[in-house]
């Protein structure tokens, strides 16, 4: 009995550390965009203060957000669109046409995920400078596209190894070609996949920085290089760039809150079989 109220004690207290560790960056970047720079500047935090709306006002008018903030949602989008339609097909094909190759495929794929990103830059960059894309939201859309591929394709093919074979063999004695028995059987069942995927690829293309700012001009910058141009030489405006964050948070947290039950499926469910 003892030993059972110790562990519960320890699982409520690290569960209880953990959320204070997530929610109070959060909580301060949220109070920190209402406050003036004299209450963000204080030695000791102020709880109370007189809220202000300058620094959303300052970042929509001064820094320009409004078109980070479309661009970000433009590349996500798209990118994420892109990943999900060839990260699901060739996780069909290397599924449903098994070859002697297929194994050593797929083990290509993961490898690109395990190389450190940055060691993408430079031949990306390439690509897209000899491509006459450079400073264009096409780039950002192909480095995303391209880096969330391997985590989709083996997060996919989870999920069509879970599709009972039963089904693909009824649609092509239905006389179903491979791409209508994608289309009209697997797909329908692997959607809660699909859709966490989409969340999780998409909320790494609205955050993704690096890319973005080596690939992108002024005109195209995205959120992430966006809020950055707010870190002076010498001095930081914490209540524009704070403000700029909160509203940053704001579409992956509201998106997150109503597929959240998508989530949870779609990240268990074809890893628990596979």
């Amino acid at each position: 009995m003892l030993n059972r109220l110790l562990g519960h004690g320890l699982k409520t207290a690290v569960l209880g550390l953990f959320t204070l560790w997530t929610i109070v960056p959060i909580a301060l970047v949220i109070t920190n965009s209402f406050k003036r720079e004299m209450d963000i500047f204080t030695k000791v935090p102020k709880l109370f203060f007189a809220p202000t709306m300058d620094n959303y006002v300052n970042a929509f008018l001064k820094g320009n957000f409004s078109s980070y903030f479309s661009n970000s949602a433009f590349v996500a989008i798209v990118s994420t669109f892109v990943a999900i339609i060839f990260g699901t097909l060739a996780a069909y094909g290397l599924v449903g046409f098994t070859s002697r190759w297929s194994g050593t495929i797929a083990n290509g794929f993961l490898l690109g995920k395990l190389v450190p990103a940055i060691s993408m830059l430079l031949p990306l960059f390439t690509l897209v400078r000899v491509s006459g894309l450079l400073g264009t939201l096409i780039g950002p859309i192909i480095a995303h596209a391209a880096l969330n591929l391997p985590f989709i394709i083996w997060l996919m093919m989870g999920f069509i190894r879970d599709v009972p074979n039963e089904l693909s063999d009824a649609a092509k004695i239905d006389g179903c070609t491979p791409m209508q028995t994608f289309w009209k059987i697997i797909v329908p069942i692997i959607l809660p996949g699909m859709a966490a995927a989409f969340i999780l690829a998409m909320q790494y293309s609205w955050n993704e920085l690096l890319f973005s700012m080596q690939l992108t001009s002024m005109d195209t910058y995205t959120l992430p290089v966006g809020i950055s141009t707010f870190v002076g030489a010498i001095s930081v405006d914490w209540g524009k760039s704070s403000a700029a964050a909160t509203i940053t948070m704001v579409p992956m947290i509201i998106i997150g809150f109503f597929v959240q039950k998508y989530i949870a499926t779609g990240t268990t469910s074809g890893a628990v079989k596979g």
